[in-house]
């Protein structure tokens, strides 16, 4: 297992070398994740592992991290971990991809190296919540609004009349 994680690898040599590369990537190093994330500090703990499974190609990979993502309600920052695993069948066309079994999702190789970060950082961006939120009423509006709504299901009694109808 190599702990040196490279920017860019040629797919098809790390299958025959059955490569494992585990290690860390600065959150910084994602360029199209920094647009999303109110903090820029942390790391992307990562693991790839290529070979062979099943007659497959494959790189089995999994992404652990801890972003800090805008609150949709109060605009304040809301943790969210994310801890990922992906199965790449690896295929040089889309005819090869279609013969695929199904644990695998196809990844169609070009020529050459092809870069690590951005497969990490597609699969971080597929792994991000559609809204990010707190767990609890986080801003202010809500929670007087949930405080309202509380109010009136204690005072508002709808089948009172009926007691009255009953006597």
């Amino acid at each position: 297992m190599q702990s040196k994680l490279p920017e860019s690898a040629d797919f098809l040599k790390e299958v025959q070398r059955n490569t494992c590369y585990q290690g860390r990537w600065p959150v910084s190093r994602f360029e199209r994740l920094r647009d999303i994330i109110c903090d820029h500090s942390g790391e992307v703990e990562v693991r790839l592992k290529f070979g062979v499974s099943a007659g497959t190609r494959c790189l089995d990979g999994q992404v652990v991290a801890e972003l800090a993502l805008r609150c949709e309600r109060c605009l304040n920052p809301v943790n969210q971990h994310i801890d990922s695993g992906f199965r790449f069948g690896l295929v040089v066309d889309e005819d090869e991809a279609s013969l695929l079994p199904k644990e695998f999702e196809p990844l169609v190789l070009t020529d050459g190296e092809q870069s690590l970060i951005e497969l990490v950082e597609d699969e971080l961006l597929l792994s991000l919540p559609i809204v990010a939120k707190h767990d609890r009423e986080c801003s202010e509006i809500l929670r007087q609004h949930q405080n309202d709504r509380n109010a009136q299901t204690d005072t508002y009694k709808p089948f009172a009349a009926l007691k009255d109808l009953m006597n």
